[in-house]
C-alpha cells in the first residue's frame, strides 16, 4: 500500500461510496453537497487548500481517503473514508497512520487532532487502538454530537 496525491480517476470512484445524504454528512459534514456530482464533490474537498491523499493496493485499487491540515497547533486529519469493499479488513489503520505520519512531518508538527461523529462507533473504535484518545475542545465544537480526538503521541 502506498499514499498517493489524489487524482480525478479516485474523486470519479468515490462519488459511488456514499448512498445517502446521512453517509456524507458522517463522513464530511454538514457543508457537503449532496445529491454531489464531480465538479461539486471536488469544490467540496477544498483540495487546492487542504492536503489530500489516496491509499492505493500494489494493484492500484482504491482503498481509502484522508485530508490534513494545521489546526490549533495540530495536524488535523479529516474526511478519512475506507472504500466500502474494503472495510473490515484493517486498512483503516494503514490510512490513518500513513496520513497523520505524512502530515505531522510536512507540518513540522508533534501532535494531530479529529473530529468524528459520537455515533461513528468504528471510527472511533479504530482512533482509540491508534492512540487518539477524546480531549476536550478549546471552543465550541463545530457540531453537535461531535467528539474532538487528539494524539499525543509523534506518530499514530
Amino acid at each position: 500500500m502506498q499514499l498517493v496525491p489524489v487524482t480525478t480517476e479516485h474523486l470519479k470512484q468515490m462519488l459511488t461510496w456514499f448512498k445517502s445524504q446521512q453517509q456524507v454528512f458522517q463522513w464530511a459534514g454538514p457543508n457537503f453537497t449532496y445529491p454531489y456530482d464531480l465538479a461539486s464533490f471536488t469544490a467540496d474537498l477544498s483540495l487546492e487548500s487542504l492536503a489530500s491523499y489516496a491509499l492505493i493496493s500494489d494493484e492500484q485499487e482504491l482503498l481509502g481517503f484522508g485530508q490534513y491540515y494545521r489546526r490549533l497547533e495540530k495536524c488535523h486529519l479529516g474526511r478519512i473514508v475506507v472504500n466500502p469493499s474494503w472495510r473490515g479488513k484493517g486498512i483503516s489503520k494503514s490510512l490513518v497512520v500513513l496520513i497523520n505520519n505524512k502530515g505531522l512531518k510536512q507540518l513540522k508538527l508533534q501532535h494531530s487532532s479529529l473530529f468524528v461523529l459520537k455515533d461513528n462507533q468504528a471510527a472511533i473504535k479504530s482512533y482509540l487502538k491508534l492512540g487518539f484518545v477524546v480531549s476536550l475542545y478549546p471552543e465550541p465544537l463545530p457540531l453537535e454530537h461531535c467528539l474532538y480526538m487528539t494524539n499525543e503521541n509523534r506518530q499514530a
